[in-house]
């Protein structure tokens, strides 16, 4: 029996990750240019749908791109995307804002270039995650036949970006929780250790079924042996099997993501650290804090703290 949809742990990382458009275009650019963005919490996104260009992510040897070409760009690197001899670079955010720089130009012929380029931003307490989830650079070729269903998702995040119809913000997040969603699974080869990892763990029916208990219930206080009960599988096997594939316990996954829903809950300002701790599956706020400083080096409030003065 299959993971029921409702408690789907993949959709419940996603889900964690709060992605939210910051920005989308449709850019031109004439004869040689280049853009740039340096390592920082946004995502960046985009589609060749004229000429070439070539992207270049940290120290790795830069990547051609053709028209129908797509590319997703991580968090972890700076990246330059560029045609012809490099100019100096403009900031992304720059380029979205104004996309007139980059057609200005002395050639009276030149090559041009266009590509629609977006970029959004996960929730901040869970980069880490993301860190694991999204590669610095996944090309997505045209000849790959996830592009033209990717293709079509960013095309749909391209209308909803331009006009400002009702309901925006909410269907844009929505859409880019299915794009990374469709990324993960479908590029899976090419994604971090952590998250293929992850993927095969959500793969195998039994591990999936231990992971959806774990994701959709944080109250229950889980031992190795329930766990396995609801893997259908003995103690032994299970923990083995656990471990082999997702590369910890049962149990310190269990506590790292009540962590990680914890870290979330902070950021929203919405509950208070007791009701925090409850829903989180402690048992008393001494507890809760214990464990939260262990995994994060900061208590409770003064993780809370450093999210308010980071904004």
């Amino acid at each position: 029996m299959g993971v029921p949809a409702e408690i789907d742990p993949l959709s419940r990382i996603i889900a964690l990750l709060r992605p939210r458009v910051l920005a989308w275009r449709v850019i031109e650019a004439h004869g040689s240019w280049a853009i740039s963005l340096p390592a920082n919490p946004v995502i960046s996104f985009g589609q060749v749908i004229e000429g070439t260009l070539t992207v270049a992510v940290g120290d790795s040897n830069p990547i051609d791109l053709i028209c129908g070409d797509l590319a997703f760009l991580g968090t972890t690197e700076p990246w330059v995307i560029q045609t012809g001899p490099q100019p100096r670079p403009i900031d992304f955010m720059t380029a979205i804002a104004d996309p007139g720089l980059l057609t200005q130009t002395d050639d009276p012929a030149p090559v041009i270039t266009r590509f629609v380029a977006g970029a959004f931003v996960l929730d901040a307490p869970n980069m880490t995650i993301a860190a694991g989830l999204i590669p610095p650079l996944l090309p997505v070729l045209r000849s790959d036949v996830a592009a033209e269903r990717l293709g079509t998702l960013m095309h749909l995040v391209g209308e909803e970006a331009v006009l400002a119809r009702p309901g925006r913000s909410l269907i844009l997040d929505r859409l880019i929780e299915i794009i990374l969603v469709e990324t993960l699974r479908l590029h899976s080869d090419a994604l971090p250790d952590h998250a293929q990892r992850l993927l095969a763990a959500l793969r195998d029916q039994r591990l999936a079924r231990a992971l959806a208990v774990i994701h959709g219930d944080m109250v229950q206080s889980w031992s190795v042996e329930r766990l396995a009960r609801h893997a259908g599988m003995s103690r032994s096997a299970f923990a083995d099997r656990f471990s082999k594939v997702l590369g910890t316990s049962p149990i310190s996954y269990a506590a790292q993501w009540r962590i990680n829903q914890a870290r979330s809950m902070l950021a929203s300002r919405d509950m208070s650290i007791a009701q925090i701790a409850r829903e989180t599956g402690f048992q008393s706020v001494s507890a809760f804090s214990t464990a939260f400083s262990r995994s994060t080096g900061l208590s409770p409030t003064a993780y809370a703290r450093s999210l308010a003065t980071a904004i």
